[in-house]
């Protein structure tokens, strides 16, 4: 566990150290790109490397955020629309309409937008509950039932006069907690209020591949800045395109790219002195909520996939066929809770941190994707982001005890500076990915 803790120290050093650059680099690709008006970030934390896994444009689980967190994050949500809007020299909307995925079953889903929608709330604004599903238009009302009971009531969307509105409610603002993988609706094309984030970059069209090859570049900038290896906060990714693994349409090339980036990884390894076996995930170019991902240990792996692998690994969400793959670069995960494997989470508004969890599985190794049916998430605050140390209430012993490696900046918010600025390059990564969507679209999302 020293070498986890002794990665953070260093680079929880090289930060502070370099904070009024930082702050530069940082503003000026705010002014070309702003970041996201929300979006969470998956961590990886090995002792070798710190990086993201995934970047949820759309993110659930505001639910599993501490209670502080949560209070806190509503002047943050108020101060990135009102600022966002003084730029553009527009006003702050008064009502936002929040469209959430069609999820009627999912409770645990339903408990995140009961605490979406009270953030909002808290930020000062009239916010309503809208609904959006094809063939459910006849409906006058949906009720849903959190897994604690608490129930929601959102009503069918319309369009009029390029205005979306629902019953007794016409939004100044919309705000998507959907990707809508399978393919977004015609109308939010033209309709005349801001749409947040934009609707144009779900997984329908947005690509993992593009995220990381532009997190990439800002986590070289990042680390040339604060005078890192490079390697520690990169993960290289690869695009396999096209793929159909039930017609074995492209496992040639998705093993040849396997064994590029498991021999890369090796040289890596050597020149590091790291002992320890590389491995890669294959993930779905276009995917959410954890599905069409598997461990390889080899190229091999690819060419003798059984039928069962198969069929896992060719759809994606709502049955979406899966034609497009990236081959990544394998991080384990060095933190432990409770014995079990675990992965931090960070939630981010317009690029600030706004809080987190820790995802566990109890059937889920170090190596293997956390992001599936069983996972368990543990509080993560930001209380506990500034401290050296943390503790999970519950759990046995420190997850990520650094304060024997920073005995010059022992007060310094340690987890904060790093996972913090791990998660911000990615927000800005994903801010990039919006600017080059959006450039072009016509749909005014000039707070998206």
């Amino acid at each position: 566990m020293k070498q986890e803790h002794a990665l953070k120290a260093h680079l929880a050093k090289a930060i502070k150290q370099n904070r009024s650059a930082l702050w530069e680099w940082h503003f000026s690709l705010t002014k070309k790109c702003p970041p996201p008006f929300y979006c969470s970030v998956d961590l990886r934390d090995s002792g070798h490397k710190i990086v993201p896994v995934d970047s949820n444009l759309y993110p659930a689980g505001f639910n599993n955020i501490c209670p502080d967190d949560i209070r806190s994050s509503a002047p943050i949500l108020r101060a990135h629309i009102d600022a966002t809007c003084a730029k553009l020299g527009k006003e702050s909307p008064t009502k936002i309409l929040l469209i959430p995925e069609a999820h009627t079953s999912n409770t645990h889903y339903v408990e995140n937008l009961y605490y979406l929608l009270e953030i909002i709330r808290e930020a000062g604004f009239e916010v309503a509950l809208g609904w959006y599903q094809p063939g459910a238009e006849s409906l006058e009302e949906v009720k849903l039932i959190s897994t604690t009971g608490k129930e929601l009531r959102a009503k069918p969307i319309k369009v009029e006069a390029k205005k979306l509105y629902i019953e007794g409610f016409v939004p100044d603002a919309v705000l998507l907690n959907n990707d809508f993988s399978a393919g977004y609706p015609d109308f939010l094309d033209e309709i005349t209020q801001p749409v947040l984030p934009s609707h144009t970059l779900g997984w329908h069209s947005r690509k993992k591949s593009e995220h990381f090859k532009y997190y990439n570049q800002l986590a070289k900038e990042f680390a040339l800045i604060i005078g890192i290896d490079p390697w520690i906060i990169q993960l290289e990714t690869e695009e396999v395109t096209p793929v159909n693994f039930n017609e074995d349409l492209g496992i040639d090339e998705v093993a040849q790219s396997v064994k590029r980036v498991l021999g890369n990884m090796e040289t890596f390894y050597r020149s590091r002195e790291i002992a320890q076996k590389p491995f890669v995930f294959i993930k779905n170019n276009h995917g959410t909520y954890g599905m069409g991902i598997m461990t390889v240990y080899s190229d091999a792996d690819i060419l003798k996939m059984n039928r069962r692998t198969k069929n896992k690994m060719s759809v994606g969400k709502n049955r979406k066929p899966i034609e497009s793959v990236i081959v990544q670069e394998g991080v384990p995960t060095a933190t432990i809770v409770d014995r079990l494997a675990a992965e931090p989470v960070i939630y981010l508004i317009g690029g600030e941190l706004i809080g987190g969890f820790l995802r566990t599985h109890s059937k889920k190794g170090t190596e293997e994707n956390l992001n599936s049916p069983g996972m368990v998430f543990r509080k993560l605050c930001i209380s506990d982001l500034h401290r050296p140390t943390f503790e999970v209430p519950g759990s046995a012993g420190n997850i990520s005890g650094v304060a024997e490696e920073m005995d010059d900046v022992e007060e310094e918010p340690v987890l904060e500076l790093v996972y913090g600025s791990i998660a911000r390059i990615s927000s800005l990564a994903t801010g990039i990915e919006l600017a080059e969507h959006v450039k072009n679209n016509k749909s005014g999302l000039a707070l998206a």
